[in-house]
């Protein structure tokens, strides 16, 4: 008995001795940068220094598929580096120069990929975004971006928009507000494309397309931000369009909502 309680000291002080000698270790960067010399590195080594964001513009499909519990289907493909100025001023001017710090501090991912093109192959995504819960992918850092129309612009901003969001709602960094929630129909599955303005959605209704109250509520965040006011009235405010109401209601509930976070999306809207 004796040899049991000696052996047991023994082990007790051993353990004691290296809980002492842990010291914790500070974890290391993610991903090192920046990753190159090029002027637009600065730029994303400082805007990494002030909201711990990384800009990747080399990255594996690892880095673009892979989520916490899922992975994207299709590919993210390597930036063309004459077109990263282009892109990283498109983020800069429609995400980091709008919305507030505070804002950005909570919902900035942990990356954002600055891509050529997403798609499958040689077959390009025509939205050019996507997110998961950790990575905002901008596919426009090619020479497609440069060609664009004003309004093909104003649609690719309005995209961008819904993305950055669509990612912070994933990440559970924001919550669809109470008063937009009271608006939604009781049954998204029952929705069907003749009838769904009657119930206030504006988000088109498409054969095998998931529809649900995130949908909805970023159909309107990116109409808004991609549409002025005037054109607004002429389209899903025409009595016509919205026969019972519900249109003009939940607009309002998103736009009140946004400036409550310190974002004018109907600002944004009427930028030419």
């Amino acid at each position: 008995m004796k040899i049991f309680y000696i052996l047991t000291a023994v082990v007790l002080l051993t353990a004691c001795n290296k809980k002492e000698d842990l010291t914790a270790t500070p974890a290391g960067p993610l991903y090192k940068i920046p990753q190159g010399t090029a002027a637009y590195d600065d730029t994303i080594v400082s805007i990494y220094k002030k909201y711990d964001t990384y800009i990747l513009y080399k990255f594996s499909q690892v880095d673009y598929a892979y989520n916490y519990i899922d992975k994207l289907s299709d590919s993210a493909f390597a930036a063309n580096p004459a077109y990263i100025p282009a892109v990283l001023d498109l983020f800069k001017t429609q995400v980091l120069n709008r919305y507030p710090d505070s804002l950005l501090r909570k919902t900035l991912p942990i990356k954002v990929l600055l891509a050529a093109y997403i798609g499958a192959g040689n077959k390009r995504n025509a939205n050019g975004f996507a997110n998961t819960r950790s990575m905002l992918c901008i596919g426009w850092a090619d020479s497609t971006l440069l060609s664009k129309s004003s309004a093909e612009l104003k649609k690719i901003r309005g995209s961008l928009h819904r993305n950055y969001f669509d990612r912070a709602f994933k990440g559970l960094a924001l919550t669809i507000p109470p008063s937009f929630v009271a608006l939604c129909p009781p049954d998204y599955n029952a929705m069907i494309a003749s009838t769904q303005y009657s119930f206030g959605i504006i988000e088109p209704i498409l054969p095998g397309q998931i529809s649900n109250m995130m949908v909805d509520f970023l159909g309107y965040v990116e109409y808004i931000a991609s549409h002025s006011q005037a054109e607004t009235t002429a389209g899903i405010f025409d009595p016509k369009v919205d026969t019972k109401g519900l249109i003009k209601k939940k607009y309002a509930t998103v736009v009140n909502y946004f400036n409550s976070i310190g974002v004018d999306l109907q600002a944004i809207g009427e930028e030419q």
